[in-house]
């Protein structure tokens, strides 16, 4: 079950959006420092591509996380996410219900 509110909060924030625009539209690592062999967005290329200290990342990312969007795995110093695509279906299947779309 997804938590709306959660949900609701997580996209509230831009930054927050366009990360999850950056993990839907990733093709692949392209940074030096990350492990190719993993799937997903590193924190290093969301460093890169928004101009974030790692804190910053790690805070975006926790509020994404914990919404249930996305996906954390850690790999040595780094951590991958990865897209939760069916709790974005269910959230907007869930708002359609409830503004009667």
């Amino acid at each position: 079950m997804i938590d709306i509110v959660k949900i609701s909060k997580a996209l509230s924030d831009p930054i927050r959006y366009k990360i999850l625009l950056m993990l839907l539209n990733h093709k692949g690592c392209t940074s030096s420092q990350c492990e190719t062999d993993m799937k997903g967005v590193c924190n290093c290329e969301i460093m890169e591509e928004f101009g974030m200290i790692q804190s910053r990342v790690s805070y975006h990312m926790k509020e994404l996380c914990e919404s249930g969007l996305v996906t954390e795995m850690p790999k040595g110093k780094w951590k991958y996410y990865t897209l939760k695509k069916e709790a974005i279906r269910e959230y907007s299947k869930e708002l359609g219900v409830i503004f009667q779309l």
